[in-house]
């Protein structure tokens, strides 16, 4: 196991949404699960509509015993919860914006009652995060857009760190970064659920759900299809199940 040990329930739901219907799931705190399946599976959906940018249709989302209301993405920030988003060019990257700006944005829209942003306090902050993910970069006023594509994915790693986040949902994380850059984020991710952090990963890449995950929730046709243990995790069984050939074998 590489988080879920021992402990409570800190999070569940069951819920149905676009794209998505009658999810069931709960983690605990420490724990990573992987989500996987076939591309429009529902799995990246499933995160959208956690996050907020979706609405769900019917069911409901409880953090630490508490029910989630009909959310918005700033009630999901509210209740600790934070999302990197797959595609970070299109959904990340603010390129008007220096590394520092990058990075204090989420949790500067978080605290919006205070509108004056100090920024000797920001930059102590861009300093330790860049220590602590290893982001190579000359100065926090340099541009997201000088850095390569692994160093920005921790830039947005620590936006969201930077918010207090107890959940993290990371939708292809590594996707188009080198070897290099997603060795540093699956120790990353190991670490944060070490601290205590529940990470859920939806991620097509078998080996990289392998290395990190305590369980994989395989999605077929917007639903979970299968629950796999880490020890049951491998490319065969999951896209068994991903194709929903074990039913069919039985079926036939």
């Amino acid at each position: 196991m590489k988080g879920g040990g021992p402990g409570k329930w800190c999070w569940s739901f069951r819920i149905s949404g676009p794209g998505f219907e009658l999810v069931t799931l709960q983690a605990k705190k420490g724990q990573i699960i992987g989500l996987t399946g076939l591309q429009g599976s529902g799995s990246s959906e499933l995160l959208q509509c956690m996050f907020g940018v979706t609405r769900a249709v019917s069911g409901e989302m409880r953090v630490r015993g508490k029910r989630v209301p009909a959310h918005s993405i700033h009630k999901a920030m509210k209740s600790k919860i934070a999302m990197l988003a797959s595609n970070r060019k299109e959904n990340s990257v603010i390129p008007d914006m220096n590394l520092l700006e990058n990075m204090y944005l989420a949790e500067h829209t978080l605290s919006a009652g205070r509108p004056h942003i100090q920024k000797p306090r920001e930059e102590e902050k861009f300093i330790r995060y860049q220590a602590l993910l290893n982001i190579k970069a000359r100065s926090s006023r340099d541009s997201i857009l000088s850095l390569s594509g692994g160093n920005q994915q921790k830039v947005f790693i620590a936006r969201w760190l930077n918010t207090d986040a107890d959940i993290l949902l990371f939708d292809n994380p590594t996707q188009g970064i080198d070897v290099g850059a997603k060795a540093e984020i699956y120790k990353l991710i190991l670490e944060m659920a070490k601290k205590g952090k529940t990470i859920l990963i939806n991620t097509l890449e078998i080996p990289e759900i392998q290395k990190v995950a305590d369980c994989c929730a395989v999605f077929y046709n917007g639903r979970i299809i299968k629950i796999l243990d880490h020890e049951e995790i491998n490319e065969s069984t999951v896209m068994l199940y991903s194709t929903n050939a074990v039913n069919q074998e039985i079926g036939g």
